[in-house]
């Protein structure tokens, strides 16, 4: 449920029918769990949002202000979801964005919503069978268009799973609909590369940074299902829930899931 909105730091409760997020998704989102005014991780949130920004020639001129206007935000809704949305702004019919156009920034409360937490101790997953196209010119952001997650939440609804592997085209594992996916062999820590299609989500950033913290191995690269149903340990991850130890894929199971354990147990510690 939608508790409150605003835009550029005042609360609204209309939105401006002439915004290029609704006509072209021309912009960016990060989504964000609250806790006791608490926000895990939020530099990394804003890390991706001005990278994004940066790649999609948005001006960063309001930067500063929009970082304080939501600790303001925050300070009004200590629990929440929350989803900041920065857009190009106002445009008229077309793709040529008007140079002289006010980026926007929205934060969006909602209330939370938990999932079970019997997901931590792991869950069975399987590979979709709709697939990402391939688009390096967006790969690794999270951009307002997010029509092929749509299609994928739907096929995923279908399965008595909570998540679920997606492929791209080439075959190449990428994600999950709304996590990133590590797998453990030989105790590396594989990540697919997400140079041409996928999110380069903040908890996945953040357990590279923990894995390097640790002296872990990491190797990232293209990964393909069969190295994933051969792999030691896999795991989902989010920043809304943390990490999801995945203990079946198909005829693969995993029965001990050490390793992830230890990363679960050292997530916001090391």
């Amino acid at each position: 449920m939608l508790i409150a909105t605003w835009l550029n730091g005042n609360v609204i409760n209309c939105l401006d029918v002439q915004e290029r997020a609704f006509a072209y998704g021309d912009g960016l989102f990060s989504t964000i769990l609250v806790q006791d005014g608490a926000v895990k991780l939020l530099d990394l949130h804003w890390q991706r949002l001005i990278l994004g920004c940066q790649r999609l020639a948005i001006s960063l001129t309001n930067m500063m202000q929009w970082q304080s206007d939501f600790a303001m935000f925050i300070a009004h809704h200590p629990h929440c979801t929350a989803k900041i949305i920065i857009t190009r702004g106002r445009g008229g019919r077309g793709y040529l964005p008007d140079t002289q156009a006010e980026p926007q920034c929205y934060f969006y409360a909602y209330q939370t919503s938990s999932h079970s937490e019997s997901y931590q101790l792991g869950i069975n997953s399987d590979f979709l069978q709709q697939r990402l196209g391939c688009s390096p010119l967006l790969a690794g952001m999270k951009h307002l268009n997010r029509l092929e997650q749509v299609l994928l939440r739907q096929e995923l609804a279908q399965l008595a799973h909570p998540e679920a592997l997606v492929c791209d085209i080439q075959g190449r594992v990428i994600e999950g609909v709304f996590s990133n996916i590590f797998m453990i062999k030989e105790a590396v820590l594989y990540t697919p590369d997400l140079h041409q299609a996928g999110v380069a989500g903040v908890m996945r950033e953040h357990i590279l940074q923990v894995a390097h913290a640790l002296k872990w191995s990491v190797c990232i690269q293209d990964l393909y299902p069969a190295q994933f149903l051969a792999a030691d340990e896999v795991f989902f991850c989010n920043s809304m829930y943390g990490i999801w130890p995945v203990t079946q894929i198909q005829g693969t199971i995993w029965a001990n899931t050490p390793l992830t354990q230890h990363l679960q147990a050292n997530l916001y510690h090391v």
